[in-house]
């Protein structure tokens, strides 16, 4: 089967002398162009109201509503906003052109009107309409195909948690129960399994998390960061024992706004990665500096120093850096940065002024000036 003929553009024409419509309608419809023609600016805005063309050709002098009244009304409207829109005039100054352009004509061509540029003109700007119009419709698929992805990921990861929950409980209890009746090397391979399906659960409330914030609309609320600090500094309480981590706190923190659950995982995630990828002992240092706007948090420890490609790396998620040490799932810094990006910050890793890393955050900074 054939492929369809491209349709042709559709142009309207506006000006208020039969004249002028005449000669340009004969030579534009010689060209293969779909005409709309009328006199008047009020009956411009009627037929796109009726039909929406490809581009308005726009005489700036007519009575009553004169074109940059019909331009600006036609931007001012959100259906017809991105319409191309070339003015035609015989007035050939500067001032007119500037207030042509500032209320969102793509062209101006001056009267009398040479036929060839005016074909290029048009040609030009319907093609780029069409291009824009085509970019706006994937990338519209595009977000569509991530919504429903992000569905899917929600719903399977929610699928996989009771059968991953009850999978777990056997395995410790076989292990905790039974221990007498299983070798050495049965009570290892036990503990394997249980560690392996500790971190699938772990990947797979991560990818939840993931998906939820993603999906999930949040009101901001001043927070209150030495309690959210602490409660993770809680959490982790084993983790540091073990490894003998020194964790430095500011005396008070600056003040700024987000969601408490989230802002509380994206703690949890950066000092995690600190006191697992630090220096031998980790020392780890917190704080909060007011930037404009905003209020940047960071993370600083004493481990080697990442490159820039890395930096940026960490961020994309299931990236590991140290394969060797790696005992998470590499999506830690992907969420903290899906979360702050929700909150209207940013996140990002740069080297520590003594050395290091700084990994940090941005949140929205509140009104008050700092809380305890």
């Amino acid at each position: 089967m054939a492929p369809a003929e491209p349709r042709a553009a559709t142009l309207l024409i506006v000006d208020d002398k039969p004249q002028n419509l005449r000669l340009i309608s004969d030579f534009l419809a010689e060209q293969g162009f779909e005409l709309m023609l009328t006199r008047s600016g009020a009956q411009a805005l009627e037929k796109i109201d009726l039909a929406m063309p490809d581009l308005v050709l726009l005489d700036v002098t007519m009575p009553e509503m004169d074109g940059f009244e019909v331009c600006r009304r036609l931007k001012d409207n959100p259906r017809t906003a991105a319409l191309p829109v070339i003015f035609m005039t015989a007035l050939d100054d500067t001032a007119h052109k500037v207030e042509g352009f500032r209320l969102g004509a793509v062209d101006y061509i001056t009267k009398p009107i040479q036929r060839e540029e005016l074909l290029a003109r048009i040609q030009h700007q319907v093609q780029l309409h069409t291009l824009q119009k085509e970019l706006l419709a994937k990338s519209e698929d595009l977000a569509q195909m991530n919504a429903e992805l992000e569905a899917y990921a929600h719903t399977i990861a929610h699928s996989l948690k009771t059968p991953l929950a009850a999978a777990s409980r056997f395995l410790e209890i076989l292990h905790k129960f039974k221990s007498d009746g299983l070798t050495a090397e049965q009570r290892h391979l036990a503990q394997q399994a249980i560690s392996a399906l500790a971190m699938t659960g772990s990947a797979v409330d991560a990818l939840l998390l993931l998906s939820t914030v993603a999906q999930q609309s949040v009101e901001l609320q001043p927070l209150k960061m030495d309690g959210l600090v602490d409660q993770v500094l809680l959490q982790l309480a084993d983790l540091q024992a073990g490894t003998g981590a020194a964790v430095k706190l500011p005396r008070a923190w600056p003040s700024a706004l987000g969601y408490a659950p989230w802002v509380g995982e994206v703690w949890l995630n950066l000092l995690s990665n600190a006191l697992k990828y630090g220096g031998s002992p980790p020392g780890i240092e917190l704080g909060g500096t007011p930037e404009g706007s905003h209020v940047r948090f960071w993370v600083r420890d004493n481990g080697k120093t990442l490159s820039p490609e890395d930096r940026k790396r960490v961020f994309v998620p299931f990236t590991r850096l140290q394969q060797e040490r790696a005992v998470g799932h590499g999506l830690g810094l992907a969420t903290v940065q899906r979360i702050v990006s929700k909150l209207g910050g940013r996140a990002g890793a740069s080297a520590g002024p003594k050395g290091g890393n700084e990994f940090f955050f941005s949140l929205p900074a509140a009104a008050k000036a700092a809380v305890r």
